[in-house]
């Protein structure tokens, strides 16, 4: 069995394209489930899938930035996707312990200081060392 592909689900569907063989099919995937493994109907290889569920395309990005939290306490992260509306990165678990979902963050790059700065974001996700935040759109979160 290959590492696996991501897969864009669609109205509780997703669109599988076997690696070995390139046959597509469409597949029905409930609600919970994030991945999955399918075998080709065509050749009977299996492969991993990893199941995206988000409306928009985030772009893999690399760079150390950090973390500003409302106390104005500093943590360091690893940046590790973003779009226009959040950003993914991974912190030192120990920092991890410190956040809470739905705290107010923000962000300071130093090799381009307009890709984060200027924007306010709130830790939407916490899963060990990765952290999921989306951006505020000027309301607060109540």
């Amino acid at each position: 069995m290959a590492r696996g592909q991501s897969f864009q689900v669609r109205n509780g569907r997703f669109r599988f394209t076997c690696s070995q063989c390139s046959a597509k099919r469409y597949m029905p995937v409930p609600p919970d489930i994030r991945r999955r493994s399918v075998r080709c109907y065509k050749c009977g290889s299996q492969e991993r899938c990893t199941l995206n569920r988000r409306d928009y395309v985030r772009q893999p990005q690399s760079g150390k930035i950090i973390m500003i939290l409302g106390s104005g306490k500093e943590i360091t992260a690893d940046l590790h996707d973003i779009s226009l509306w959040g950003v993914g990165f991974d912190v030192h678990p120990r920092d991890a312990r410190v956040l809470r979902l739905r705290q107010e963050v923000k962000f300071k790059c130093s090799w381009n200081s307009q890709l984060l700065e200027g924007n306010r974001y709130v830790i939407k996700n916490i899963m060990g060392g990765r952290i999921g935040c989306v951006k505020m759109t000027g309301k607060t979160l109540g």
